[in-house]
């Protein structure tokens, strides 16, 4: 579950509490990576996150802190793994994105193993060619290291799927072609601004007036606030 959070009274130790109990269960996550043979190289690499969200805190707040415990505890619980550009989590079909699968044709619904795509930060564009990489190595490695949960279809659920994005940027993008390997699941309704804003400038409670224009990608997100529009993020799921 989610670490509660420590009154601002508490200063440079509570903010730090979660790194202390992620730092406290590093042997026990590392046995296990040990235990499903896990390569000392993708442990190292999907661990080596606590201290990417730690850097993603300092640049947000100036301060020491861990900005999102509950997503870090994904990594020390054995749930997900960084191979290569993408991450994957080890989950199961939830209720529309099940029923959209079994829609299809698939033998698959609600509540069967699925494996969540995320994309963090600081690791360089999502060409195809890396998500490619990524996906050869997912497909081997869950078959591998978690042979008796078989995985066939991927999902994400992401801003980098919402559908306005293919409208406002080149169709040879890497987010454009990036949306192109993914069938919709359900359509998002609620309004998520923050999702774009935060992963694109770094701050999701940014004013859209004062973003910058330097990519195509800024522009996109940001002009698209500035006209009044809004971002929805995306839900979509492909077969593995």
């Amino acid at each position: 579950g989610e670490l509660p959070r420590m009154p601002e009274e508490s200063g440079a130790v509570g903010r730090y509490l979660p790194v202390y109990v992620f730092v406290a269960a590093l042997p026990y996550v590392r046995a296990y990576h040990r235990e499903r043979s896990v390569p000392d190289e993708v442990s190292r690499r999907t661990l080596a996150d606590l201290g990417r969200n730690m850097a993603v805190h300092r640049r947000r707040h100036g301060t020491g802190g861990l900005l999102i415990p509950g997503w870090i505890g994904l990594h020390f619980r054995g749930e997900l793994y960084q191979l290569g550009r993408l991450q994957f989590q080890r989950s199961r079909l939830g209720g529309r994105t099940g029923e959209a699968v079994r829609a299809a044709g698939l033998p698959l619904g609600p509540g069967d193993f699925a494996l969540d795509l995320h994309v963090p930060d600081f690791l360089g564009p999502i060409s195809p060619a890396a998500c490619d990489r990524s996906l050869a190595r997912a497909r081997d490695f869950f078959a591998r290291h978690f042979p008796e949960e078989p995985y066939r279809v991927a999902t994400c659920d992401s801003w980098l799927l919402d559908p306005q994005l293919a409208g406002c940027l080149p169709k040879e993008s890497n987010i454009v072609r990036f949306q192109g390997r993914f069938r919709p699941a359900y359509e998002a309704k609620e309004v998520d601004d923050g999702g774009p804003v935060g992963f694109v400038f770094g701050d999701p409670e940014l004013l859209p007036d004062g973003l910058p224009r330097r990519t195509g990608v800024e522009r996109a997100i940001g002009d698209h606030l500035r006209a009044g529009g809004h971002w929805y993020g995306g839900h979509g799921w492909f077969e593995i």
